[in-house]
């Protein structure tokens, strides 16, 4: 507890002190900001693993089971996107999801689905609902407080900490829903990516901007309940679609996202995208 952390020396004027610091100063601290054109530390920002966004999966989870079930309407989201946002951006993008799913099983009973950056399983349950004829064979690769949980939920699943344990295998889709930004080489992430791709590739929910080059921005999701920050890359679009395009995959269709976050200080405002490729054989 935050009280915890400073009874020992308590004295009113120190404990005001501390809320301003903390409660007031996160306030007045934007959701989104620039950093730079390069990956560098910046604060407290400590990134995905931590308790605080597997407290806000838990809470959603059951709202979420609830929401993918029919005939209820595809709106809750998985806890990524802000409260006011969460029901049509969503449903845009479950929408989307189950175009790509169903072209992806096409004359399949059974598909290999890595989910890359999946959280708790989100997506697992999802597929399951937007498919119930074809086995789904899920792995989910993500931090480990998240594998750890998702492992109590999905025991039939597999949750990999390591790009190691999934390395030289192929999946029938590779889904990349709002993570590849999240790592500072993504050109090296986006390359394993493509070697694991047996048929496609879904990169989606991906911050590009158009004229300006790339650059990184910090982001405080403090409004979702998430006690963390954390860097992320906004992507020139042509540099990405340059740079899928050497992997050996042949662009299917673009999609238009919904979300268009403010980021402070910015050269350029982006807005999110999707692709879905197609592994050349």
């Amino acid at each position: 507890m935050i009280l915890q952390r400073v009874a020992k020396n308590f004295t009113p004027q120190k404990l005001a002190k501390f809320f301003r610091k903390t409660v007031l100063g996160r306030r007045e601290l934007p959701a989104w900001e620039y950093v730079g054109k390069q990956w560098r530390s910046v604060g407290d920002a400590r990134g995905w693993n931590v308790a605080s966004v597997l407290d806000v999966y838990k809470s959603n989870w059951p709202q979420f089971l609830k929401s993918v079930r029919p005939p209820e309407p595809l709106a809750l989201g998985d806890g990524t996107l802000s409260p006011t946002d969460i029901h049509w951006m969503t449903h845009h993008n479950y929408a989307i999801y189950a175009y790509v799913l169903a072209l992806a099983a096409r004359k399949k009973e059974r598909l290999r689905l890595l989910d890359w950056g999946g959280g708790i399983g989100q997506y697992y349950v999802l597929s399951q609902a937007l498919l119930p004829g074809v086995e789904i064979e899920y792995v989910c690769k993500d931090v480990p407080v998240l594998c750890a949980y998702g492992r109590t939920l999905f025991p039939e699943a597999h949750f990999v900490e390591n790009e190691a344990d999934i390395a030289g295998q192929s999946f029938d889709l590779v889904l990349v829903s709002g993570a590849l930004q999240f790592s500072e080489d993504w050109r090296s992430v986006a390359a394993l990516l493509a070697s694991l791709t047996g048929s496609y590739l879904f990169l989606t929910r991906l911050p590009v901007v158009q004229r300006g080059d790339s650059f990184v921005v910090v982001q405080r999701p403090y409004a979702l309940g998430y006690g963390t920050e954390y860097l992320c890359w906004f992507l020139n679009r042509r540099e990405v679609m340059e740079h899928m395009a050497n992997q050996r995959l042949r662009l299917v269709r673009e999609f238009l996202g919904q979300e268009r976050p403010k980021v402070r200080n910015a050269p350029e405002q982006g807005e999110y995208r999707g692709f879905l490729y197609q592994a050349i054989s």
